[in-house]
């Protein structure tokens, strides 16, 4: 009887202590996919902005009662080399009627077939609610200005009257959503969506061609989770897929659009299932173990005393590992919650101490050993100072979207010039030419848009050409009617091939090798986090060998 409740007490504490760890498990990816599930939102709405800004500089211009004229087309032709993910433009009037060419990166074309779009859904949809509402993104379908699928953006034009004078829409290609969501897919089973408020499909990942245009009006998210609260997780079979996940969910604030991130459940509970099997069977080997020495009791006294002091000293022993484990996982949550506190102090210290003595080691025995020892030490001390870099700019980097200040409005000439008084060093040694024009007041972080200015500067500054020296212009084209400004920054330098235009503002993203040009490969991902985190769009045009121009935009100062 005391073998038998020992054994349930053992087993009860077990399941017991298997279940939290479970629970806990269950928690943790919780918090994983809801972060995940807000840098998708920060990534779809940042380019639904972009998109809607194209098309309120588009209704600004056009004039549905004279037409498109060619250098309005051509215009908006150089605008669409920008934006890769939009395929082309159409504008109709009030009755559906196409005019004009299609707008696009191509050569100018008439439609074949139907010029007409009062009869797709976007139409009607702007149509009946203007005035109320004058932007609309709609189900993704075969366009036919292009050829391809497309989810149609649109935006209503509006007669002198006041009255609905048409629509202009953009065809955004729904591989250029799938991308922008692609990043925060933890696995293919768990995926990422992102929906219409209507439960349409407009991107995922995987499954991206499978799934776009479909509706799943019947899933918990739809069904009961977004009615009662915008933003949240869920654990549920998946309808697409069939597998049981934890799925964040959220609704974009300015947008009808739903973003979810979701992991499976065989993957968050993996480890605990591994651990739990091995722990099951040992406990299993010692629960049989207290059985065969209960029945052994009456036969064998004074061997049963003995066994049960080694069976109470086995318990104690349990109960201090399960003890330890349990500290040692809330060691491991505290140490988490200081990464950044130890990356930017425990870690910075350490690497300058060692740099400091691989430094001394150098200076006062370079020439006391070979060669190859005194190189050795050069690579050593090297090595340091990029880990030291690094760990500064992921810090940088990572800290670049958690400001819990509101933007304020500032000029932003001073901020420029406080950039380029932190480069003086680099632009003296350079012999570069720093030439600033009329530059606009901002609505933004001051010490983001600084850091901005300073990261785009000094790549100019570096990567001069060597048969010249730099010559980096600022300039800011400014428009009263437009919500946002847009900054060049032009350099002469030895220019970016075209096929790595985009690839440059990704993170660690390095296009020459260290021992030519040093660098972490995160200045231009943070360049795009701020203009990002300010709801602006960032990009590069380049020739090799003449130079290139970094485009971005910001908040103009609202008048």
């Amino acid at each position: 009887m005391v073998a038998a409740i020992l054994v349930l007490s053992i087993c009860s504490l077990w399941a017991w202590q298997s279940w939290q760890n479970r629970e806990r498990e269950l928690a943790n990816a919780e918090i994983l996919v809801g972060s995940l599930a807000r840098a998708s939102e920060s990534q779809v709405d940042g380019a639904m902005r972009a998109a809607e800004f194209l098309l309120d500089e588009a209704a600004a211009r056009i004039d549905v009662m004279s037409g498109i004229d060619p250098a309005e087309y051509e215009w908006f032709r150089a605008r669409l080399s920008g934006m890769p993910e939009i395929s082309a433009m159409v504008v109709a009037d009030a009755n559906g009627d196409v005019i004009g060419p299609t707008i696009s990166r191509e050569p100018a074309r008439l439609p074949q077939g139907r010029t007409n779009i009062a009869d797709r859904h976007y139409f009607e949809e702007v149509k009946a609610q203007f005035p109320q509402r004058k932007f609309l993104i709609g189900r993704p379908l075969p366009s036919r200005f292009s050829d391809r699928l497309s989810i149609p953006v649109v935006r209503a034009l509006t007669a002198l009257d006041g009255g609905f004078a048409g629509v202009i829409v953009a065809g955004y290609q729904p591989s250029a959503l799938r991308d922008r969501i692609s990043s925060v897919v933890i696995e293919d089973e768990g995926g990422a969506a992102v929906f219409r408020h209507d439960a349409v499909m407009m991107a995922r990942v995987p499954g991206h061609d499978q799934y776009i245009g479909k509706a799943f009006p019947n899933t918990p998210i739809f069904q009961e989770l977004l009615p009662k609260q915008r933003s949240g997780v869920s654990r549920f079979v998946a309808p697409t897929d069939g597998n049981d996940k934890i799925i964040a969910y959220r609704a974009l604030e300015r947008y009808p659009l739903v973003v979810t991130v979701g992991i499976t459940k065989n993957t968050v509970l993996a480890n605990w299932r591994r651990d739990t099997l091995f722990q099951g069977v040992a406990l299993g080997i010692l629960s049989s173990a207290l059985i065969a020495i209960a029945l052994l009791y009456d036969r064998r006294a004074a061997a049963a005393l003995l066994l049960t002091r080694q069976l109470a000293d086995s318990h104690a022993t349990l109960e201090a590992q399960v003890e330890e484990r349990t500290a040692h996982l809330a060691a491991a949550n505290a140490e988490l919650e200081h990464f950044a506190y130890a990356a930017s102090h425990d870690l910075q210290e350490p690497l300058r101490n060692v740099t400091s003595f691989l430094q001394l080691l150098a200076r006062r025995y370079r020439g006391q050993l070979d060669s190859e020892a005194d190189e050795f030490i050069d690579y050593a001390v090297r090595g340091a100072k990029q880990m030291s870099t690094l760990i500064t700019d992921v810090l940088a980097y990572s800290s670049a979207g958690r400001l819990d200040t509101q933007p304020e409005v500032h000029d932003s000439e001073p901020l420029a010039r406080a950039a380029i008084a932190a480069l003086d060093t680099a632009i003296r040694d350079a012999g570069a030419t720093i030439q600033i024009g009329a530059l606009p007041t901002i609505l933004g972080h001051p010490v983001l848009v600084q850091s901005l200015f300073q990261n785009l500067i000094a790549n100019a500054v570096k990567y001069r050409h060597p048969d010249r020296p730099p010559m980096v212009t600022i300039e800011a084209k400014i428009s009263p009617d437009a919500p946002m400004v847009e900054f060049a920054i032009s350099d002469n330098g030895i220019g970016i091939e075209a096929d790595y235009l985009e690839r440059i503002f990704g993170l660690f993203q390095r296009l020459h090798p260290r021992d030519r040009f040093e660098g972490t490969g995160i200045g231009l991902a943070l360049c795009r986090k701020i203009v990002e985190r300010h709801g602006g769009r960032i990009w590069a045009e380049s020739q090799r060998g003449l130079g290139t121009t970094v485009r971005f935009t910001l908040p103009a100062h609202p008048i």
